[in-house]
């Protein structure tokens, strides 16, 4: 049984704004801050943002990220408890555009046990709730194929078998 979703629905009108700092420090270790701002803060008010937050540190401010957001009410309550049911546990999907040999890799996270092959750490392609997932992602993503899917924990690879 899948989670309750509380995220409201995607009409193209966000109700929330969320700004990322994609930052890099001189040891090449990445970090990200995230947070909400009122969907009709100005690009100069933002700009003046990241310059400030560039001041105050010694890492490269290197990516600036704007997306609308569709907040719902973040309640474990509405998470499901099962077998494989943590956010460390899931399935890592490698998508690759075979011209550009770009790739992308969206994981399914908390995975259901429909889309688990039984109590084996294999996912099954030919479920429905993951291959309408796989489906809808290539029609998004049209240039993309999925090259294989594997189970793991906490985005390591481990040495579950890889499904292709």
């Amino acid at each position: 049984m899948a989670g309750t979703r509380t995220a409201t629905t995607f009409n193209g009108t966000p109700a929330h704004r969320r700004i990322t700092f994609h930052l890099i420090d001189a040891s090449g270790d990445t970090y990200t801050d995230s947070f909400y701002i009122p969907v009709g803060t100005l690009a100069a008010e933002i700009e003046t943002l990241a310059v400030t937050y560039q001041a105050a540190t010694q890492a490269s401010l290197y990516d600036i990220t704007d997306t609308g957001s569709y907040l719902g009410d973040a309640d474990p309550d509405n998470a499901e408890v099962g077998q494989r049911n943590s956010v460390k546990d899931g399935i890592n999907l490698l998508f690759k555009d075979s011209a550009t040999l770009d790739t992308f890799t969206p994981r399914i996270v908390a995975p259901v046990p429909a889309i688990m092959q039984g109590n084996q750490d294999i996912p099954l392609l030919s479920a429905t709730e993951l291959s309408n997932f796989i489906l809808q992602m290539l029609v998004v993503k049209p240039a993309f194929n999925l090259n294989s899917a594997q189970f793991t924990e906490r985005r390591e690879r481990s040495n579950n078998p890889r499904v292709k």
